[in-house]
């Protein structure tokens, strides 16, 4: 994936970032406040010999060589029971001497007899008096270890340099540093989730996922707020937009039918993708450019055209194919849209042994005496064996998949099916989209074919 891809993963995504950003960052911001407070003091001793003021200048070198030799056995000194302990006693400290190392960081800056002394406390006052208690306890521990019998003063004099200050501010948890990770973390985990979320998403949403598929795309039709189902099946009172949309997809269709009198079914993998209303849109689409066009109510499981605009079910087309009902001019009355309506009817039968019985092929080639197009709406196909039924008669097909609703192995399944059955796929029409999408051959190289462009 490009930059590009990933952009647009993520704006599709943008939910899924946005919940997990807030949960992980709220998550993290909270825990921070229940890490206990910390802080910080510093105190800082400093080592020099212990010699009069007239001592030669030899002996003065000799002693700082001395003192700089025994620096790292001062700083070793700091964490001996013998300063620590009497620290604990004096200030009745709830823990051992092991703990009291933990919090204690003894440094020697380099060239110097100097040691600074970091005590972590979970008070500022206690971390002061802590490393001040320290402090004070050095002069005594370094002159029993520097006291000889025949020398009874330490020949090393120790100083509190600079005494620890009472911390103005905690040392952990930074609130402001913990923020900013705790932001940058769930910032990069929602990507991640994002991402990992789209991969494992095998729904159809876009162009690219059909034509990814070996499937003709032929065009979105995005989401139109608040709309009833009934105000969009009407061609001629849909906005400009959605209708050169149509337009452009009933005019496709039509070009890639390339038959006398086409004709055509429109099905799709599953049910409430809208398929009824792609196919009554593009009946109307090509009524309004001037054909005279017949809508074959077919789907006789679902949502029927004939039963949402009012038309009667008393005849239709179970009817002629049960041979209930003869075909005459009397079934052409109803017309809605600008093109001719043949109803479901009254007659239960199968719908796909009706659309593979011979009675309906002969209906559909008298038809094609009275009408420029054919436009059957069928059923979702439920199982692979349905497509050999449905396109026995009528071999170009229309798909019409729902984006975020229809799985792309749905889509596939029932395009290999209706390929297999010897069905000529003239492309997917997918609904719902977010935007307009424009129609692509099945290979996908971005952009149209002069030829479609030019249609």
């Amino acid at each position: 994936m490009d930059l590009r891809s990933y952009g647009r993963t993520l704006t599709r995504r943008w939910r899924v970032m946005l919940t997990v950003f807030l949960l992980l960052g709220a998550t993290l911001v909270g825990a921070s406040f229940l890490i206990p407070a910390t802080y910080k003091a510093n105190v800082r001793i400093v080592f020099a010999p212990n010699l009069s003021s007239d001592t030669p200048m030899e002996t003065r070198q000799i002693a700082d060589l001395y003192v700089t030799s025994r620096m790292k056995t001062y700083a070793q000194l700091v964490t001996t029971n013998q300063v620590l302990q009497p620290v604990i006693d004096s200030l009745n400290l709830n823990t051992a001497v092991p703990d009291l190392v933990q919090q204690t960081v003894v440094t020697i800056p380099a060239g110097t007899t100097v040691i600074d002394l970091e005590v972590t406390a979970s008070t500022a006052r206690l971390a002061a008096a802590t490393a001040n208690r320290i402090a004070n306890q050095m002069p005594w521990a370094v002159s029993d270890l520097e006291r000889t019998p025949t020398v009874a003063e330490s020949p090393i004099q120790v100083t509190v340099l600079q005494p620890a200050d009472v911390p103005q501010h905690q040392s952990s948890p930074k609130m402001l540093l913990t923020f900013i990770v705790a932001i940058g973390l769930a910032f990069l985990v929602a990507v991640f989730a994002a991402v990992i979320v789209d991969n494992f998403d095998t729904r159809v949403r876009s162009r690219r996922d059909v034509t990814a598929l070996g499937v003709p795309f032929l065009g979105g039709i995005p989401t139109v707020p608040k709309a009833k189902a009934k105000d969009l099946v009407q061609f001629t009172q849909l906005a400009p937009g959605l209708k050169a949309i149509l337009h452009r997809i009933a005019i496709d269709v039509l070009y890639a039918a390339d038959e006398t009198t086409p004709t055509l079914i429109v099905t799709s993998p599953r049910v409430n993708v809208g398929k009824t209303m792609v196919a009554a849109n593009i009946a109307g689409a090509l009524a309004e450019a001037g054909n005279h066009v017949v809508f074959i109510d077919a789907d006789v499981r679902g949502g029927r055209l004939a039963a949402q605009v009012g038309i009667p079910q008393t005849r239709g087309i179970t009817d002629l194919a049960s041979g209930r009902t003869n075909l005459d001019e009397s079934l052409f009355q109803w017309k809605w849209d600008g093109f001719t309506v043949i109803p479901c009817g009254a007659t239960p039968i199968d719908v796909g042994e009706m659309l593979a019985g011979e009675r309906f092929g002969e209906l559909v080639r008298e038809l094609s005496g009275y009408f420029d197009v054919i436009i059957v709406d069928a059923p979702p196909i439920t199982n692979l064996s349905e497509a050999s039924l449905f396109t026995r008669t009528i071999s170009n097909v229309v798909i019409v998949a729902g984006a975020a609703n229809t799985r792309r192995v749905e889509l596939r399944r029932a395009a290999n099916s209706l390929r297999q059955a010897g069905a000529k796929v003239l492309g997917v029409v997918l609904t719902r989209t977010r935007k307009n999408e424009e129609s692509a051959p099945a290979d996908e190289n971005g952009r149209n074919d002069e030829e479609m462009s030019d249609r």
